[in-house]
């Protein structure tokens, strides 16, 4: 239980909330320089204390040890020497660190420092020592698909871009910042070889990655995400709402305003996830309101487009739909459509290469669960850090709580 290399048990106290283990040094053992090995003496010896894992009851498992200090005839080195199982700069166990990680990675750092009995900080510095440590770094060669996207992390806005292998979902990348710098540091990593093996990127239509991309992978298709496609087209929708909402108030026309208002879910929800009482109320809106009924055909039009797995047939398709949605005359349908048509290229690339978005989803999913577990992080390499170990397998994050 209390093995120690170098030391043996002098006594072991007990109470209610803490173990106390008092170790001697075995004088049957050399001490020995750590630099270069060879025999050495000591000089003073003071007594210190470090944290174990809790010991049945108790919370509390204090180990009391004695740390050498020695100077090395050969080498001239002078150090401290502790148990080898202590962290001599935290003051705890290795195995109680290795404890710590484990459940802050399935629990919230309060809960687990709860458990623990100890602050969160202390939790979080832990647990960010051992991921450092341990996590295996990525793995940068022969990869062939990228998937880049931006986040959100905090109430203030402030985002972070992240980098995806595209085939195993693996997080490759995270930095703070939505612009353009943000993503190259990604592509500094890469030598000439890694980014000549990159056949394809999935990304957003509106972010600021394109041009980056472009000029790094010049190799490379891209292709936008479909996703955020759906998103961007659901916000022209909601705004063509809020327009007729608006249109109507002005109007004094009080029927169709509160026939409008609330209905922002109802026009975007799959029509099979609505209930009887929301598909009536959506209903009565497209008979009485054309515009809106119009944009709502060409929702549903357009996620069929996206979902065709054929690029002859997704090239038809997204040509019929531009064609629908500028004759439609609604402006902000036709604005959206003329910015499809410019880039139609890069969205059938998306079912030439075959880059779902799932995998992003996944990660997006995971992204949030994170973020709201830990309450927000403040500090950016931590979030790194937790986020390749939940993208990881299993039994690559299983390293981390080894010896």
């Amino acid at each position: 239980m209390f093995s120690f290399d170098g030391y043996r048990i002098d006594e072991i106290t007990f109470s209610p909330e803490i173990v106390q283990v008092q170790l001697r040094l075995d004088k049957r053992k050399r001490l020995r320089c750590p630099d270069c090995k060879g025999k050495v003496r000591s000089e003073i010896s003071e007594p210190r204390m470090a944290r174990d894992m809790p010991f049945g009851p108790a919370v509390y498992a204090l180990i009391m040890y004695p740390a050498i200090r020695i100077r090395c005839s050969h080498c001239r080195q002078q150090a401290w020497l502790s148990p080898p199982e202590i962290d001599p700069r935290r003051r705890v166990t290795l195995r109680l660190l290795r404890y710590a990680a484990l459940l802050a990675r399935d629990l919230p750092n309060t809960k687990a420092a709860a458990l623990l009995g100890v602050g969160d900080t202390w939790l979080r510095n832990w647990d960010k020592a051992v991921l450092a440590e341990h996590l295996p770094k990525p793995d940068l060669d022969n990869i062939q698909f990228l998937m880049v996207d931006e986040k959100a992390i905090g109430k203030g806005h402030d985002y972070v871009a992240v980098v995806l292998n595209g085939e195993s979902g693996e997080l490759l990348h995270c930095h703070e910042g939505r612009k353009k710098e943000s993503l190259k540091a990604f592509f500094d990593k890469l030598t000439d070889e890694q980014k000549a093996c990159i056949q394809g990127v999935c990304v957003d239509r509106l972010g600021a990655y394109v041009s980056c991309i472009e000029e790094e992978l010049p190799g490379a298709e891209i292709a936008f995400d479909k996703f955020h496609l759906v998103k961007n087209f659901n916000a022209v929708v909601d705004k063509i709402r809020r327009e007729e909402w608006n249109k109507a108030r002005a109007d004094k026309d009080d029927k169709n305003a509160k026939l409008i208002k609330g209905q922002r879910y109802n026009l975007l929800r799959w029509p099979e996830n609505n209930t009887d009482r929301q598909q009536a109320r959506l209903d009565e809106l497209l008979i009485m309101n054309e515009p809106l009924n119009k944009v709502y055909v060409l929702v549903e039009d357009f996620r069929d487009m996206l979902s065709q797995n054929h690029v002859g047939h997704a090239k038809n398709y997204l040509k019929l739909w531009i064609e629908t949605a500028i004759s439609s005359g609604i402006k902000a349908v036709v604005k959206f459509a003329k910015s499809l048509e410019k880039v139609s290229d890069k969205i059938i690339n998306a079912v030439r290469l075959d880059l779902s978005n799932g995998r992003m989803e996944g990660f997006n999913n995971l992204f949030a669960r994170l973020i709201h577990r830990g309450c927000g992080y403040s500090d950016n390499d931590y979030l790194y850090l937790k986020l390749r170990q939940a993208s990881l397998p299993d039994k690559l994050k299983v390293p981390a709580l080894q010896k």
